[in-house]
C-alpha cells in the first residue's frame, strides 16, 4: 500500500538532515493508550514511524511520544504532526508512515532539540 501525497513537498522535506536515535520510542495517538507506531528517525520537522497498521495520509494527528530519560522535566513531548506518505514495510507485516510536524510550541521544539542532539547516532540514511 503506497498512498504518498504531495510528492513535491515530500521531495523539499526529504532534503532535511534526518537523525536516527538510539532508543526505539513509542509513539502514542493523542493522549490516548494506542500506539501508532516506533519512531525510525526524526528531524526538527518530521518523523518516521513503523508500525502494524497502515495510516490514512492527509491527517492531522496530535502525537504523544515518549522520552528515553525524563529531560527537562518532561517524560513525553507532546505535538501536531500531518500524515504525509504510508507504505507497506520490507517485512510486509509492518508498514511506515511518515509525518510532517506542524509548528512545535517552544517547549516541544526544545525536547526534540536536546531529543537529536543526545541521543542519536547517524546523520543522514
Amino acid at each position: 500500500m503506497d498512498t504518498r501525497e504531495g510528492a513535491g513537498k515530500e521531495r523539499d522535506l526529504r532534503q532535511v538532515s534526518r537523525k536516527y536515535l538510539v532508543f526505539y520510542l513509542r509513539v502514542f495517538d493523542g493522549m490516548s493508550s494506542k500506539i501508532l507506531g516506533h519512531l525510525v528517525d526524526i528531524s526538527e520537522k518530521g518523523i518516521m514511524l513503523v508500525g502494524d497498521n497502515p495510516i490514512p495520509v492527509g491527517e492531522d494527528y496530535r502525537l504523544r511520544m515518549r522520552l528515553p530519560t525524563q529531560m527537562k522535566d518532561h517524560t513525553e513531548v507532546i505535538f501536531t504532526a500531518t500524515s504525509r506518505w504510508c507504505k507497506n514495510d520490507a517485512n510486509p507485516d509492518f508498514y511506515l508512515v511518515g509525518f510532517q510536524i506542524n509548528e512545535l510550541e517552544p517547549s516541544a521544539r526544545e525536547l526534540i532539540g536536546s531529543l537529536i542532539k543526545d541521543f542519536s547516532y547517524n546523520e543522514d540514511h
